[in-house]
């Protein structure tokens, strides 16, 4: 009859293994949850501020079409109106809810392009 040999300590080398795979999975989950998080402070559509000087109206439908200052312009010729404002001026952005995002990027791309830096959406109040 074979005798059993005592064992004389814990072998922890499959535990080791064990808990090194979670932390690579652990590691692995957590990277990509960091990708997907973008911190914003959002607007709340209950608060009114008035800006003075008045500030320049630009509109955006749900077709695209632009505004500005109640005129119609075309999307071709906002570069060159834009260009004639000044750092100084202020700009109010009003869009449409269904206006698409490309539109929404173009304008405000082009104003910071300018230099202008004092945007504002035009939201409708709450209330």
């Amino acid at each position: 009859m074979k005798s059993l040999k005592r064992v004389e300590g814990i072998n922890v080398v499959p535990l080791i293994d064990v808990m090194l795979v979670l932390l690579a999975i652990v590691l692995t989950i957590s990277s990509f949850i960091a990708l997907g998080k973008i911190e914003l402070t959002l607007p709340s559509g209950t608060t009114e501020m008035k800006l003075e000087p008045k500030p320049y109206d630009i509109a955006i439908n749900n077709k695209s079409e632009f505004f500005i200052n109640g005129e119609q312009i075309a999307k071709e010729n906002i570069a060159a109106y834009l260009a004639k404002l000044t750092k100084e001026d202020i700009v109010a952005i009003r869009a449409d809810k269904l206006t698409s995002y490309e539109d929404f990027v173009f304008i405000v791309d082009l104003l910071k392009t300018n230099g202008i830096e004092k945007i504002g959406m035009v939201i409708q109040s709450a209330n």
